[in-house]
């Protein structure tokens, strides 16, 4: 048992794991009380802590799971909806790839591989290795808002892009002797004869990459999750972790090089529809979680409304050297690991 738990503690160093450990979920803790001193212990100053209840997750996350559930409807309608369509030439050899009937990452893989593997990943750590309640629900939460706004952001611009993808012309299906425009020297949707709509409107969808920024937006959220939860950011430098914290990356860097495999995107869908995954994925972690280089980053925000306000007033949480920087409320944590290493470590 003291070598899986030396594992554990090598990769996630803050994980209450051992003899002292509880099993029970850390409660957050309120604001600090008026005119309470800072040098004692939080339990002796008589804070407030609240568990995780339903109905501290309704007041805290209602309009965000409303707007997770209204993105999610929005993106269904998006992704059966026609959009502008650019002219093309027939004549022009990046369009001209044969269609791939059989996709190497068809949608269901797809959605497998960004929400499915997050959550196998995420839900096991939040719950045997963090203990905290409100870090699984804020590690779902975060994926499931990122997913959502990369897909409705992706196909937005796929649909006012209109940029033709490398099969089109297989999609089209130009009559036998069509030529393009003798003056303009170009062809528009008018000379395909293919009657799926679904499959050629699908044809003008080639910027950004759907399958890059999904993939990237649930494995990038990923990757920042492990790297908050192995403290890769205090400048002790961790490799081993490292490694294992962008692991993930990997996988959606593989899911954007099929995509040109099958003739579905350019190289430059593909890296864009990577980066802007990427991006969301960061702005959906930091909305749930603190910055990288904090000392309690393996912890997620304290719930934005406080089902009982009216006992507190509110106070930041980020103290070092004796002053406030960039103070943000954080949840708290008891310290389930005595020894004093252990504590030398935490305050190094």
């Amino acid at each position: 048992m003291s070598v899986f738990t030396d594992a554990v503690h090598f990769f996630f160093p803050k994980a209450p794991i051992g003899r002292n450990a509880t099993t029970d979920y850390p409660l957050y803790t309120r604001d600090e009380t008026p005119g309470k001193s800072r040098t004692r212990t939080k339990l002796e100053e008589g804070y407030g802590r609240v568990k995780v209840t339903f109905k501290a997750v309704l007041a805290s996350y209602a309009p965000d799971w409303i707007l997770a559930l209204v993105l999610w409807g929005v993106l269904a309608i998006l992704n059966r909806s026609g959009g502008h369509k650019r002219e093309f030439s027939l004549n022009d050899l990046s369009i001209q790839h044969s269609f791939a009937v059989n996709e190497r990452v068809p949608p269901k893989l797809l959605a497998f591989i960004s929400v499915g593997i997050p959550l196998i990943v995420l839900i096991p750590i939040s719950a045997l290795i963090s203990r905290n309640g409100w870090d699984i629900h804020n590690s779902v939460l975060g994926l499931v808002m990122s997913y959502t706004m990369t897909g409705v952001v992706t196909q937005v611009i796929k649909m006012s892009v209109g940029r033709p993808r490398p099969d089109l012309i297989a999609r089209c299906l130009p009559a036998a002797g069509a030529a393009d425009h003798p003056v303009f020297g170009l062809s528009t949707i008018d000379i395909c004869t293919n009657t799926n709509l679904l499959i050629l409107n699908d044809g003008f969808k080639s910027f950004p990459s759907g399958h890059s920024s999904l993939s990237f937006a649930g494995l990038g959220y990923l990757s920042l999750y492990l790297a908050g939860k192995m403290h890769l950011s205090d400048v002790r430098g961790h490799r081993t972790r490292a490694w294992f914290a962008l692991s993930p990356l990997l996988g959606g860097t593989m899911v954007a090089i099929s995509r040109t495999e099958d003739n579905r995107h350019h190289w430059q869908d593909v890296l864009v529809g990577s980066l802007l995954g990427l991006s969301i994925a960061w702005v959906s972690y930091r909305t749930y979680y603190p910055r990288m280089s904090h000392k309690q980053c393996h912890l997620p925000l304290a719930p934005r409304c406080d089902p009982d306000p009216s006992e507190t007033t509110d106070d930041l949480d980020d103290v070092e050297e004796g002053r406030r920087r960039d103070g943000v409320r954080l949840l708290d944590e008891e310290d389930t690991r005595g020894s004093e290493d252990e504590v030398a470590w935490r305050r190094g």
